[in-house]
C-alpha cells in the first residue's frame, strides 16, 4: 500500500465475490434467464485470474456519444494519452486494435414509418423521451430471447399475475430501465429486491460471500390502490403496478422500507415488522405459512412514482413523480394519527395543499382581499406547522419542469426539514420550501451544461437536441465530509491537472475529471474493446445519442478563468482569494463567508448521466466537476442488442456518513466510490470537494469475467451484521466495515466489503 500521509483515513474496498443467478435459484441449463445471453471469447493479453466465473459471463456495457467519429489517427493519439498518464494502469486495447476498423453487422434504417416498440422494454423511463425507443430492425433469435416478454393481457392491466411467469420456474422478473430496486436494512439483517410488483425478503447466508438463499424468507406483495389502478403505467400499460424505485431511510426512530410504483403508488413498511415475521418464520416449529407485514403508509401521486426521501427528525416523505411536482406528505405529530386502512383507501387521509412555482398557494382565493388572504394564507401556515392533521404539500414546477427522478430535503440551522431539493431529467436543480405559504418562490438552478453556446455548425450538425439530463441528488452536511490537509488529497489529482471555471452566471467551478486516470485498477476502455469483441455490439446509426464533443465549460474563452486560475499555486493554496462583487469577481486580500445556499450549511450533489457535479454550500462559493466520471471508451454507435439505448445514468445514489463516501450507481453497471472531503489547510481555494477513489467492479473484475454484460438493477450497502476484524456496531465510526452489493439484470450479485481505517494511507483495493 502506497503512503499518502495528508489522507484522513484509508478507504478499503476488499476482493469480489460473485454469485450468478442460476447458481443461487438452481436454474436448469434448459430455462433461459433474461439477459443471461453472451459468452466471452478472450483475446490474447487478458489476463484473468482464478476467480472467473463457472458461467464465463463477460462484462458489462456503456454508450458512446451518438455520431461520434474515432478515426485511426484520434484513437491512437487518445490511447498514447492514456499510457503514459500515471495511475492508468498501463491499460491498452488489443494488438493492432482501431476504433475505425470495419464495424460489426448493423441494424437497417427504419423504411417510412417508425419501427414498432417492445412494449415491455421501451426505455422511455422517466424522462418520457421519444428518443428512448427501442428498435425492432431484423431482430434475430438471440435478441428475441433477450427481451422480457411483456403482458398480453390487454383486457385487466391491473390484474397482471406474476405467478403465473416463469417465476414458477425459478427466475424472478425484472422491471426494466428503473432506478435502484435493492436496499440493505441498516437495523437488521436483510436484504429487499424487487421483482416487477414483489419484494424479496432475505437475509445474507454469509458474511463474508453475502450469498442469499434459493427462495427469500419473505416475499411482500402490497396490491395497487384504488386510484393506481385508475392512474395506469406510464413504462408498462399492461402490468402497471410494478416497483420503479425503493429506498430504506429513517423515520423518526423507526426505518422504513419506502416503494415507489409506476401506477404512482408509494407504499411504506416499517422494517421491525418485517424482521418480527422473518424471525417468526426462523423460530416457529410449526411452520405456519408467512403472514407479510401490511404497510403502514400507502397513498397515490397521480402519476409515476420516481424520486423517494424520508426526514428522520421531522418525520416526513417526499415524492417526486412524472406529474413534474414534489409531493410532501407531512404526518400529524397531534391530534389524530394516520394509519392507512386497506379496506378504504379511497377515503383521504391526508388533506392536500397546493403550491405552485412562485409559491403561490392554489386551494383557495378570499374575496374579502388581498388582506384577508393574507391572514387566511398565514393562519393556514401555522396550521400547517402545528402537525395536528395530516397534510399533503404539492409543489408544482410549472412549464419549466419536468419528470423527477431523484428529491432530498434540506435542513435547518435546528435540523428539521425545511426545503425539498429536487432534479428533474431537463436538467434543473429546484429548491422549494415547504411550510411557507405566502409566495415562497422555488429556486431553479440550470444544468451547469447549459452554460454551452453551440456554433452554428455544432447547432444544426453535431449538438444534442437536449443538455445532459439529471437523475440524482444528494444533500450532504459539513459533518460528512473527511479532513484532508492537501489540495491532492482533497481532489484526487494536482492543482496544475485541474481546470477552473469562472462565469457571472453559474460562479467560480474547478473541474477534475483528469482524475479519472488516478483511479487505481480502473478501465476507461470498455471490456469488450480490450478483449477483441467489439463484433459483439450492435450499431445502431439512428440512435439520438447526445453527443458532446467539448467539456462542458469553454475553458479557452474568459479571461476570469485565467485570472482565477492564476492565482492557485503548485501547493493548491490560493494566494488572492476571489470575491464576487457587483456581478463580477474580484481580487480581495481577505475572503468573505458567503450566504448559505441551505439553512444547516450542508452542500447539494447532482449527478447526471455520466457526471457528478458538488455545489458549494455559499452562494458565492467554489463548485466541484467531474465529467464523464463512468465512462468507458467504445465505438461509436453502439449498443447492445437487448438495450438499443443508452442507460448510462448516474441515479442510484447512497450517502453513508459514517465512511464519508457516496455510492454513485449507474444503471449501465458500474458504480463510483466518492469521498468527501474538507481541506483543512490554509488558504484552499475551496471548502469542499471530494474524489473518487474506486469504480467497480474493477478492471481486475472485467478481466476476471465477473461483470455482466447488462443494466445494474441495484446497488445496496449497509454496515456489516457480523463484527470479527471490522469493529462492532458500538466500535467508534468508521471503524465497522460495510457490505456493497451490486445486483444486475441477469440477477448475479457482486459483493465487496468496504471500510476505512484510520492509516493515512490512499484507497486500497484489495
Amino acid at each position: 500500500m502506497a503512503k499518502g500521509a495528508d489522507s484522513g483515513g484509508v478507504l478499503q474496498v476488499s476482493k469480489c465475490h460473485c454469485e450468478t443467478g442460476r447458481k443461487r435459484h438452481r436454474i436448469p441449463d434448459s430455462v433461459r434467464i433474461p439477459f443471461e445471453n453472451l459468452q466471452t471469447t478472450v483475446a490474447q493479453g487478458i489476463v484473468h485470474d482464478d476467480t472467473e466465473d463457472e458461467d464465463g459471463d463477460e462484462d458489462g456495457d456503456e454508450i458512446m456519444e451518438d455520431n461520434q467519429v474515432l478515426d485511426d489517427d484520434d484513437n491512437d493519439n487518445d490511447n498514447n494519452d492514456n499510457d503514459n498518464e500515471e495511475g492508468d494502469n498501463g491499460e491498452v486495447a488489443s494488438p493492432g486494435h482501431h476504433f475505425a476498423h470495419p464495424p460489426p453487422p448493423q441494424l437497417p434504417p427504419p423504411i417510412g414509418a417508425p419501427p414498432p416498440l417492445i412494449p415491455n422494454q421501451a426505455p422511455m423511463g422517466i424522462g418520457g423521451a421519444q428518443a428512448d425507443l427501442m428498435w425492432m430492425d431484423n431482430l434475430d433469435e438471440s435478441d428475441t430471447d433477450e427481451v422480457s416478454e411483456p403482458s398480453t393481457d390487454a383486457t385487466q392491466p391491473t390484474l397482471h399475475d406474476s405467478d403465473s411467469e416463469s417465476d414458477e420456474e425459478g427466475v424472478p422478473q425484472i422491471a426494466t430501465w428503473r432506478l435502484n430496486l435493492t436496499a440493505l436494512s441498516t437495523v437488521y439483517n436483510f436484504y429487499a429486491v424487487a421483482y416487477r410488483d414483489k419484494i424479496h425478503i432475505s437475509r445474507p447466508r454469509s458474511c463474508v460471500t453475502n450469498v442469499l438463499p434459493t427462495k427469500p424468507d419473505l416475499v411482500l406483495r402490497p396490491g395497487p390502490s384504488h386510484m393506481g389502478i385508475a392512474v395506469g403505467g406510464y413504462l408498462d400499460q399492461f402490468f402497471p403496478h410494478q416497483v420503479n424505485h425503493l429506498i430504506v431511510g429513517d423515520f423518526g426512530d423507526k426505518e422504513i422500507l419506502l416503494l415507489a410504483y409506476d401506477d404512482g403508488d408509494v407504499i411504506g413498511f416499517y422494517t421491525r415488522h418485517i424482521e418480527d415475521e422473518l424471525l417468526r418464520l426462523e423460530y416457529d416449529d410449526e411452520m405456519r405459512p408467512p403472514r407479510p407485514p401490511k404497510p403502514f403508509f400507502h397513498e397515490n401521486v397521480g402519476k409515476s412514482a420516481w424520486g423517494l426521501a424520508v426526514h428522520k427528525q421531522s418525520r416526513i416523505i417526499a415524492v417526486g413523480a412524472n406529474t413534474h411536482d414534489v409531493c410532501v406528505f407531512v404526518f400529524a405529530l397531534t391530534g389524530e394519527l394516520y394509519q392507512h386502512i386497506e379496506e378504504a383507501d379511497h377515503v383521504e387521509f391526508f388533506r392536500t395543499l397546493i403550491k405552485d412555482e412562485n409559491g403561490v398557494l392554489g386551494n383557495r382565493v378570499i374575496s374579502g382581499g388581498e388582506k384577508d388572504n393574507a391572514k387566511f394564507v398565514n393562519g393556514l401556515e401555522r396550521a400547517v406547522r402545528r402537525r395536528d392533521a395530516n397534510w399533503r404539500i404539492v409543489l408544482k414546477t410549472g412549464s419549466a419542469g419536468d419528470n423527477i427522478p431523484n428529491v432530498a430535503f434540506g435542513s435547518d440551522a435546528d435540523g428539521e426539514a425545511e426545503k425539498v431539493v429536487a432534479v428533474d431529467v431537463k436538467g434543473n436543480l429546484w429548491i422549494m420550501d415547504i411550510w411557507g405559504m405566502n409566495k415562497c418562490p422555488h429556486i431553479r438552478l440550470d444544468g451547469l451544461h447549459s452554460t454551452r453556446t453551440p456554433s452554428d455548425r455544432q447547432r444544426l450538425f453535431q449538438w444534442p437536441r437536449e443538455l445532459p439530463r439529471a437523475w440524482g441528488v444528494l444533500i450532504l452536511p459539513e459533518s460528512s465530509f473527511l479532513p484532508t490537509k492537501s489540495y491532492t488529497d482533497s481532489l484526487g489529482l494536482k492543482p496544475r491537472e485541474a481546470k477552473y471555471a469562472s462565469n457571472e452566471k453559474i460562479g467560480r467551478w474547478i473541474d477534475i475529471s483528469t482524475g479519472i486516470k488516478h483511479v487505481k485498477n480502473n478501465s476507461t476502455i470498455h471490456p469488450w474493446v480490450r478483449s477483441g469483441n467489439e463484433n459483439r455490439f450492435a450499431i445502431n446509426p439512428h440512435v439520438q445519442r447526445r453527443q458532446r464533443l467539448e467539456s462542458w465549460y469553454d475553458f479557452n474563452t474568459s479571461s476570469q478563468v485565467q485570472s482565477w486560475s492564476a492565482t492557485i499555486d503548485e501547493q493548491g493554496q490560493q494566494r488572492m482569494p476571489l470575491i464576487q462583487a457587483k456581478g463580477k469577481y474580484q481580487t480581495k486580500q481577505k475572503d468573505v463567508d458567503g450566504k448559505l445556499v441551505l439553512g444547516d450549511g450542508s452542500s447539494i450533489m447532482r449527478t447526471y448521466e455520466l457526471d457528478i457535479e458538488l455545489r458549494s454550500f455559499e452562494e458565492n462559493g467554489v463548485g466541484i466537476m467531474f465529467e464523464r466520471a463512468i465512462e468507458q471508451d467504445r465505438p461509436a454507435n453502439t449498443v447492445l442488442r437487448m438495450m438499443r439505448w443508452s442507460h448510462e445514468r448516474l441515479s442510484n445514489l447512497i450517502h453513508v456518513p459514517e465512511l464519508s463516501i457516496v455510492v454513485a450507481g449507474s444503471l449501465c453497471g458500474r458504480v463510483a466510490l466518492v469521498t468527501l472531503t474538507r481541506p483543512v489547510y490554509e488558504n484552499s481555494p475551496f471548502k469542499r470537494g471530494f474524489k473518487i477513489e474506486a469504480i467497480l467492479p474493477t478492471k481486475k473484475d472485467e478481466d476476471s469475467q465477473l461483470r455482466p454484460i447488462c443494466p445494474l438493477l441495484g446497488v445496496a450497502i449497509a454496515p456489516m451484521p457480523c463484527s470479527g476484524k471490522l469493529g462492532k456496531a458500538d466500535e467508534p465510526l468508521g471503524t465497522r466495515g460495510y457490505r456493497l452489493m451490486l445486483h444486475y439484470y441477469d440477477l448475479r450479485i457482486l459483493s465487496y466489503e468496504v471500510y476505512r481505517n484510520t492509516a493515512t494511507e490512499e484507497l486500497s483495493v484489495v
